[in-house]
């Protein structure tokens, strides 16, 4: 007499941690495919607005023309990273580079993301483009998310997170 078979579920594999370069190449990917857009949208918002104030005989928008490209890039950028990471667990970015985000109590095992851990992580890693407005700030919080952000996992053991990683309790791996 012979017995059915069981059909084996595999667990599924533990994926090593990210190499900052695989990070960068990332994040560099995903930083033209927002700001890029983000800069177009900005820019217009402004000329609409200033023909709309043209004709009415209002002032000249283009000091505020800043201001509105960091708060578009910002909702930009945090509503694609919140909604790539939820929905895919990577953005176009950490797909080109074989990457994927997992939680870090996962110890490397692909596992769920809160909703609130995506949309927290992609707004903190955005927030210094708010900021970013006038040359002079735009270059002194370019330096400071590129050392928060960029080069934190350089020298954070045993996980190589980033600050957005930390508070989101995440970590970057390598998606074969």
């Amino acid at each position: 007499m012979s017995y059915p078979q069981a059909h084996q579920v595999s667990a599924p594999e533990r994926l090593p941690l990210a190499s900052w370069g695989q990070r960068a190449v990332g994040r560099l990917i995903d930083t033209v495919v927002v700001v890029l857009p983000a800069f177009l949208v900005a820019a217009l918002l402004a000329l609409m607005a200033t023909g709309v104030l043209a004709l009415t005989g209002g002032r000249n928008l283009s000091s505020s023309f800043g201001i509105l490209t960091a708060v578009v890039a910002f909702l930009a950028g945090t509503s694609y990273e919140a909604v790539c990471v939820t929905r895919w667990r990577r953005t176009l970015g950490m797909r080109v580079a074989g990457l994927r985000v997992g939680p870090l109590e996962g110890a490397g095992y692909p596992g769920p993301l809160p909703v609130t851990a995506s949309v927290a992580r992609g707004a903190l890693l955005w927030a210094p483009v708010l900021f970013a407005f006038s040359a002079a700030t735009l270059w002194t919080l370019a330096l400071i998310g590129m050392l928060l952000f960029g080069l934190w996992p350089l020298w954070d053991r045993p996980n190589r997170q980033g600050l957005h990683d930390k508070v989101a309790g995440t970590v970057i791996l390598t998606a074969r």
